[in-house]
C-alpha cells in the first residue's frame, strides 16, 4: 500500500505541477519574509490536493480501518485549506476568524465521536474540549511548519511511523513520499494549506483515537515550537515593541542566522525523530 500510494502520489503531484504552471497559479511570496524566499515566487502550491487524492484512492480500494473517521476529519480540514489556497490565488483569502470558526465546528463534531471511543479524564465535557483544541491546535501548528521545502511532509512522516500498522497511516506515508519527490529542495510545488491543515488534523485525530493524545505535544515538538514562536513574537512586539526572534515562525529565525534551508529541515526532522522515539518508549511500544 505504501508503494502504491507513493507511485500514484508521485504521478498526480507531477501532473498537478504541470497543470498549475499552465494556469499560472503560483505562490505569492510575502515580502516581509526571508530574502532567500523571493526566488520561490510563482512556485505552484496546493500539492496537498494531489497527495490526498492519491492516499484516498488507495485507502478506498484497499479497505478502510478503524481510523476512517480520522480520514474524514482530515479531508474536511484539507478542503478548508484548499478554499483558502484558491482564495489567495484570486487575492480573496479566507478571514482568520472564518477559518477558525469552521475548524472548531469540524473539530467539535469529531470530538463528539471520539469521546465515545476514548477517555482521557473522568469528565467527558473536559475530554470534549481537549480533543477539539488538540485538533484545531495541530492543524494550525502544522500550517506554520509548512514554510521550508520538505519540512512539514518530512516531520509528519516521522510522527506517523509508530502507527504504521494502520492502513490509513500506510497510504499517507506513501503519499507523502511521492510528494517529497517533487517538494525536495528546490521545491517544484508546495503543499499549501490544503496539505498542511490536513496533516495536522490527521496526526491529531490518530493520536486521539489511539489514546495517545497526551504525547502529541512531544512528538509534534517542531510544530509546537513553530506556533509558540509566532505567539511569543507577536506578544513581545505588542507589549514591549521588541522582537524575540529575527523572524517567526522559528524556522525563519534560523534562516536569518544563516542556516541553509536544507540544514534546518534535516535538524528539525532529527529532533522530531528523537521526540517520537522518546514518546514511543514512554507509552511502552508501538501504536
Amino acid at each position: 500500500m505504501v508503494a502504491a500510494a507513493a507511485v500514484l502520489s508521485w504521478f498526480l503531484v507531477g501532473l498537478q505541477v504541470t497543470l498549475l504552471r499552465y494556469l499560472g497559479w503560483g505562490k505569492k511570496v510575502r515580502r516581509d519574509g526571508p530574502p532567500s524566499h523571493l526566488d520561490k515566487e510563482g512556485t505552484p502550491s496546493m500539492g496537498g490536493v494531489a497527495f490526498t487524492l492519491a492516499a484516498g484512492l488507495v485507502y478506498l480500494f484497499t479497505g478502510n480501518d478503524a481510523l476512517a473517521p480520522v480520514f474524514l476529519l482530515a479531508l474536511g480540514f484539507g478542503l478548508l485549506g484548499l478554499a483558502d489556497d484558491v482564495g489567495e490565488v484570486f487575492d480573496r483569502p479566507l478571514r482568520a476568524r472564518e477559518k477558525l470558526a469552521v475548524q472548531f465546528l469540524m473539530a467539535l463534531v469529531f470530538a463528539a465521536f471520539a469521546i465515545r471511543q476514548v477517555q482521557y479524564t473522568p469528565w467527558p465535557a473536559l475530554d470534549f474540549a481537549l480533543i477539539a483544541l488538540a485538533v484545531v491546535g495541530a492543524a494550525n501548528a502544522f500550517n506554520f511548519t509548512d514554510g521550508l521545502d520538505g519540512l512539514a511532509a518530512s516531520v509528519t512522516a516521522v510522527i506517523l511511523l509508530p502507527f504504521y500498522g494502520w492502513t490509513l497511516v500506510q497510504v499517507f506515508l506513501g503519499a507523502l513520499l511521492g510528494f517529497l519527490w517533487h517538494n525536495a529542495p528546490k521545491a517544484r510545488i508546495f503543499m499549501g494549506d490544503a496539505g498542511s491543515q490536513l496533516l495536522g488534523a490527521l496526526v491529531a485525530g490518530i493520536f486521539v483515537l489511539e489514546g495517545k493524545a497526551w504525547y502529541l505535544p512531544l512528538v509534534a515538538i517542531v510544530p509546537v515550537l513553530e506556533v509558540l514562536s509566532v505567539i511569543v513574537q507577536v506578544a513581545s512586539f505588542r507589549f514591549t515593541g521588541r522582537r524575540v526572534f529575527l523572524k517567526s515562525p522559528i524556522h525563519h529565525h534560523f534562516e536569518m542566522l544563516g542556516w541553509p534551508e536544507t540544514k534546518i529541515v534535516f535538524r528539525f526532522v532529527v529532533v522530531t525523530a528523537v521526540a517520537t522515539a522518546l514518546a514511543v518508549q514512554l507509552w511502552g511500544g508501538g501504536g
